[in-house]
């Protein structure tokens, strides 16, 4: 078995297989009874919080805050204004889940960051979303987007960390079926030669 630091998606001789709570599954077509090769080393407290649903062919939307929340994740920083945040809970259906990928940081306990550490890397398939910054987490944050990470963490704030890329729903439609959007996006992203 091939050791992977966390759930999600992991690639082996051109076959996707995705790890979730459920156990795992290839994501190549009419491949999908194949055994994963992995095996998950992540903390058994932590839950895995996506359920994916099967890859879907069709078009794609090409636009930075869809692909911010889709399954297709490169550990980037991103900033969501206050304003734009309800946007995050439309986009969030792209990777349904089964435990909180949107936090409130006003829920944490100190020190904030501490607790989000695990979940930088408990996945690849789904970003983690922290809302409700306030000033006095600034340092914090800073702290927690200078550590390595496999999913997007996405903060909306008041305050924007320095290299986090702004995301705005400019174009986007918000009536889109965000579901069928995320099996499509995975879709592609299985299909994409690494």
């Amino acid at each position: 078995m091939i050791p992977a630091p966390g759930y999600g998606l992991h690639r082996h001789d051109n076959l996707v297989f995705l790890h979730e709570r459920a156990g795992a599954r290839c994501l190549n077509a009419r491949l999908e009874g194949l055994t994963s090769p992995f095996q998950i080393v992540a903390p058994r407290w932590l839950i895995c919080p996506h359920q994916l649903g099967q890859p879907e062919p069709g078009p794609i939307l090409d636009h930075p805050f869809v692909r911010a929340m889709s399954p297709d994740q490169d550990g980037g920083l991103y900033h969501v204004r206050p304003q734009d945040q309800a946007w995050l809970y439309r986009l969030v259906r792209m990777t349904p889940s089964t435990g909180r990928i949107i936090e409130s940081l006003l829920g944490l306990r100190r020190p904030k960051a501490q607790r989000v550490v695990p979940l930088l890397t408990l996945t690849n398939a789904a970003p983690q979303v922290l809302t409700d910054l306030e000033p006095s987490d600034l340092v914090e944050m800073e702290t927690l987007a200078a550590l390595p990470r496999s999913r997007n963490l996405i903060l909306s704030g008041p305050i924007k960390l320095p290299g986090a890329t702004l995301l705005t729903p400019e174009g986007l439609d918000p009536d889109h079926d965000w579901a069928a959007e995320g099996r499509r996006q995975l879709h592609h992203l299985v299909r994409r030669q690494p």
